[in-house]
Formats: structure tokens, C-alpha cells, sequence
């Protein structure tokens, strides 16, 4: 039996163990890049970068959690976690490895993981959803269900925004942060402990990501720290009804948000939902970022750049979740504010490049 340690000590346990993996993975690129680089060499649609950069930083996430989880106490939630994500990581490995698990394929994986996670915990979300919809939602069918759905949608919305160096980190990041403050606002000592080791751990592989991209999250790293928070947020939910369910939401409020506006361009376009494409968010920051810097030195940092640009938006709903977590009204007019700062400022940015 491992000892208890510190939550403190946790965090700098489970960032060392995050980095030295990331670390070990950079210098040994020349065994495994042939395997570990696909996508991200400019080879598919979505793909910023023209560098074969390995993409297995996933590997040293999860494996970081599960030395947190050995030093944590090895608490029932974080080990449900911990073995209901083991689905939606290997599939998402499996396709950092250039085996092309297709989007729809990754998303059943995410959603068999949740329903793996609602069997052995019996957690749903049952509560404060929308005006009249909680009737419904007292049917554990329909409540699990639904939490199926929301859990595999925020899975799947931190891959989709994993595109620049350091974005899907910076993002994962705030939302763990503001989920560790909400837990302990409210007392849960538990759920603190998990949000705080998902920081460590995406900040060990983060060191490596940004600026200069030696190391990408990957399929398994995106998917993976989108349900650990996917599911802490459920957790923090059922476990404390002080807390407003839409303050979960606000706290990953960047992927969620961006996700729907990728489904609503493809719809409007009459394309595949899955298809991918370089109109998110982030791409248009980047695009207008190479129209501004002219030499070929400059736009090389419009990545990195696109990242430290879109941090304080990125930060800020997560932020007002924390603040304002345990007040409904207060958190709803928040998201119908920040939904309309996002969709506001999308189509502003669209439209610039014809106005240069």
C-alpha cells in the first residue's frame, strides 16, 4: 500500500512523473516518430504544423493519474475514473499510432467509457438541466442517457480543439483549475484532489508542448483529460447540490462552445458533422496572425502566439464558474454572455481578412 500523501505533494509527485514521460518520449523520438507523428505533419485537413512531432503525450497523462491516484489513497472515484477511461484511451492511442480510428469510432469509445463509469458509480446528471427537462430526468434511463451524451461531447470537444501548441493544454488547465476551486469551496476534498492531479498532469506534458510544440497531448491525451473533467464535473454535481450545474458547463465552456460551432458550419455547409476543417477558432487567430507578420521567421511563432492570444478569453468563463458557482441565475446569464462574446467575436474575425 502506497502512503497518503499531501495534496501539494500529489501535485508535484504527478507533475514530475507527467514530465519525465514527456521528456523520455522527446528523446526517443527517432525510435517511435514513424508511428507516433501521424497527422501532424501536414498530411491531414485540420494540420497546422509541417514538423513530424510525436503525439503520444497522452501516455505520461495517464500514467501521471494513476501514480496520483496509488498516492491520493486510491479513492473509489478516481479509480472508476481511471479504469472507465481505458476504452476511449486506447482508441485515441490507437490512432495516435496511425491506425485511423475514425471520429465516429473515437466517440463511441468515449461514450462506452461513460456508461462503464455511470455502471460502477451509479452517477447521472439528474438535476438543474433546463426548465421542465428534470421531470424527465428522474428516469435513470433517460438521466443516463443524457449524461452519456453531455460526458462524450466534452470528451470529444477537447480533441477537436487541439490544434495549436499549448491550446488544448491551456484550456484542460483552466477548466481542471476552476473545477479544483469549485470542489473546494464546497468541501470535497476528493473531487479537489482529482482536478488538482489533472492540472499537474497536463502541465507535465504541457512544459513540452509550449512554445515550440517537441510534444503534441494527442488522440489519447485530448480525450482522456476531456472525461477525467467531464466526469469530475458529474461528480461535483450529484455529490454537492449546492453547486449550479451550469457552472460545470461555463468551466469547459471553450471546447463545448467551439464544438457547437463546428457542428452548426458543417450543417450550414451540408457536410459530414466528423469532416474536418481549419475554421475553428483558433485557425482564424492563426490566419490573421500570418497576414500580419511578414518574414518567414515571424510566422513561425503565429502558433505559439494563437495560444497566448486566446488565453485571457479562454480563461475568463472558467473563472466566473468558479466565482459564481454556487448562484444559477448569476452563472446563467454568464453563459448567454460569454456564448454571445464567442459567436460575436467568431464572426468579427471571419470577416477580417477581406477588410486587409
Amino acid at each position: 500500500m502506497f502512503p497518503v500523501l499531501l495534496p501539494s505533494e500529489i501535485f508535484v509527485l504527478t507533475f514530475i512523473v507527467s514530465l519525465l514521460i514527456a521528456v523520455f518520449a522527446v528523446l526517443t523520438k527517432g525510435i517511435h516518430i514513424h508511428r507516433t507523428a501521424k497527422g501532424h505533419a501536414g498530411r491531414e485537413v485540420q494540420s497546422v504544423h509541417v514538423v513530424p512531432t510525436p503525439r503520444i503525450g497522452g501516455v505520461g497523462l495517464y500514467l501521471s493519474l494513476i501514480v496520483a491516484a496509488a498516492f491520493g489513497g486510491m479513492t473509489k472515484e478516481f479509480l472508476v475514473v481511471l479504469g472507465a477511461a481505458i476504452p476511449v484511451f486506447v482508441a485515441g492511442f490507437a490512432d495516435d499510432l496511425g491506425y485511423s480510428i475514425s471520429p465516429r469510432n473515437r466517440l463511441f469509445a468515449a461514450m462506452l467509457s461513460s456508461l462503464v463509469a455511470i455502471v460502477l458509480t451509479g452517477h447521472t446528471i439528474a438535476r438543474d438541466v433546463f426548465p421542465g427537462f428534470d421531470v424527465f430526468l428522474e428516469s435513470i434511463v433517460v438521466s443516463a442517457m443524457f449524461t452519456i451524451f453531455v460526458t462524450s461531447a466534452v470528451c470529444h470537444a477537447f480533441n477537436l480543439i487541439d490544434g495549436m501548441n499549448g491550446l488544448s493544454s491551456t484550456v484542460a488547465i483552466a477548466s481542471a483549475v476552476s473545477l479544483a476551486w469549485i470542489a473546494m469551496s464546497v468541501g470535497d476534498q476528493t473531487m479537489f484532489l482529482m482536478a488538482l492531479a489533472v492540472t499537474a498532469a497536463v502541465l507535465g506534458v504541457f512544459v513540452l508542448n509550449f512554445p515550440f510544440g517537441k510534444l503534441f497531448l494527442g488522440d489519447a491525451g485530448a480525450y482522456s483529460v476531456g472525461f477525467f473533467i467531464a466526469w469530475i464535473g458529474v461528480f461535483l454535481i450529484e455529490r454537492n447540490p449546492e453547486i449550479a450545474s451550469w457552472s460545470i458547463l461555463l468551466a469547459v465552456f471553450w471546447p463545448v462552445m467551439d464544438t457547437i460551432a463546428a457542428v452548426a458550419r458543417r450543417v450550414a455547409k451540408r457536410m459530414p458533422i466528423g469532416a474536418p476543417d481549419k475554421m475553428h477558432f483558433h485557425h482564424i487567430v492563426k490566419r490573421l496572425l500570418d497576414l500580419r507578420l511578414k518574414s518567414t521567421n515571424a510566422k513561425r511563432w503565429s502558433n505559439p502566439l494563437t495560444t497566448v492570444i486566446m488565453a485571457p478569453i479562454i480563461v475568463f468563463p472558467p473563472v466566473l464558474a468558479a466565482t459564481f458557482y454556487d448562484n444559477a441565475f448569476v452563472i446563467t446569464v454568464c453563459m448567454a454572455a460569454c456564448t454571445l462574446l464567442y459567436f460575436g467575436s467568431n464572426r468579427a474575425l471571419y470577416h477580417v481578412p477581406h477588410k486587409l
